[in-house]
């Protein structure tokens, strides 16, 4: 598949200024993308269903707002991040830790074209025969934080290759956020690491968006053109932050018995969940 070459004069400036910034990078697909402003979704391989769940919503909740997602392509995480992306008609890059001769790990050879077949972009600076050496991949992480505004980390083990690409954030002066980790998971070690050495607590979207004026300003994409006409009242009610029985009924200014019925049908159809909090909030 043809290439082009980005020599070093041409990289956007958060590229350029990193330290060890490489000369030039190869790239297929869409290279404006490289120019936006985007973010960086990163985890553990090993991710578990809190990760993967997690991961898709606020993935998800980025691309509507039309922010590129920027991961590694790797198994785990990376995948889920790429994945959701696209299935949300958003753009994402790839950064790859060999050529484009020996795309790595071939089962992402797919998701590869799938990419770029659906205006992403992937990205590396490995000539195309270049081998997936486990030396390639902490290097490549650099550049994944620094073509990104921030980075959000999912899961991380200790002493991860996730942390290095937080710390890698870090150096380049750029936030890290990172989920909660669960206490009783060994992917909850690292992120909660990276929690007590600074990176932002993250529990919902809006402590990613409230920290970047250049997103604050964009809106979010309705993503509900499958949600039943009878729904649709609810569904937007819920969206940011979850609502309660009694503030839907504000809201809403449904009959007690309508409301009661629709959030009942919801429930089953799994659109939306109630938390344990007894806050109604939409499944992502």
């Amino acid at each position: 598949m043809k290439y082009q070459i980005i020599n070093k004069i041409d990289f956007p400036n958060k590229l350029k200024r990193i330290k060890n910034a490489p000369e030039r990078i190869y790239a297929i697909g869409n290279i404006d993308i490289l120019y936006e402003s985007s973010f960086a979704v990163v985890g553990s391989r090993n991710v578990s269903e809190y990760g993967i769940k997690n991961c898709k919503f606020f993935t998800k909740e980025l691309v509507l707002r039309n922010i590129p997602i920027v991961s590694g392509m790797a198994i785990g995480t990376d995948t889920v991040a790429h994945r959701t992306a696209l299935e949300n008609n958003g753009k994402t890059i790839a950064v790859l830790g060999s050529g484009f001769n020996n795309i790595f790990p071939k089962e992402n050879i797919e998701l590869f074209y799938k990419i770029i077949s659906n205006n992403g972009l992937v990205i590396t600076e490995y000539e195309e025969y270049v081998k997936p050496e486990k030396a390639n991949f902490p290097k490549r992480n650099r550049i994944i934080t620094a073509i990104s505004e921030g980075t959000l980390v999912i899961e991380a083990a200790y002493r991860s290759g996730t942390s290095i690409t937080a710390n890698n954030a870090r150096e380049q002066g750029k936030k890290v956020f990172a989920l909660p980790g669960k206490l009783d998971s060994y992917l909850g070690v690292g992120v909660n690491n990276l929690i007590k050495k600074g990176a932002i607590l993250t529990t919902k979207i809006e402590d990613i968006i409230y920290s970047y004026p250049q997103f604050m300003d964009r809106k979010r994409i309705n993503s509900n053109v499958n949600i039943k006409s009878e729904y649709l009242q609810i569904y937007n009610a819920i969206q940011n932050e979850g609502q309660t029985l009694d503030e839907l009924l504000i809201e809403t200014e449904l009959e007690f018995k309508q409301l009661i019925e629709l959030i009942y049908n919801m429930e089953l159809e799994e659109i939306i969940y109630e938390d344990i909090d007894g806050r109604y909030k939409v499944n992502n």
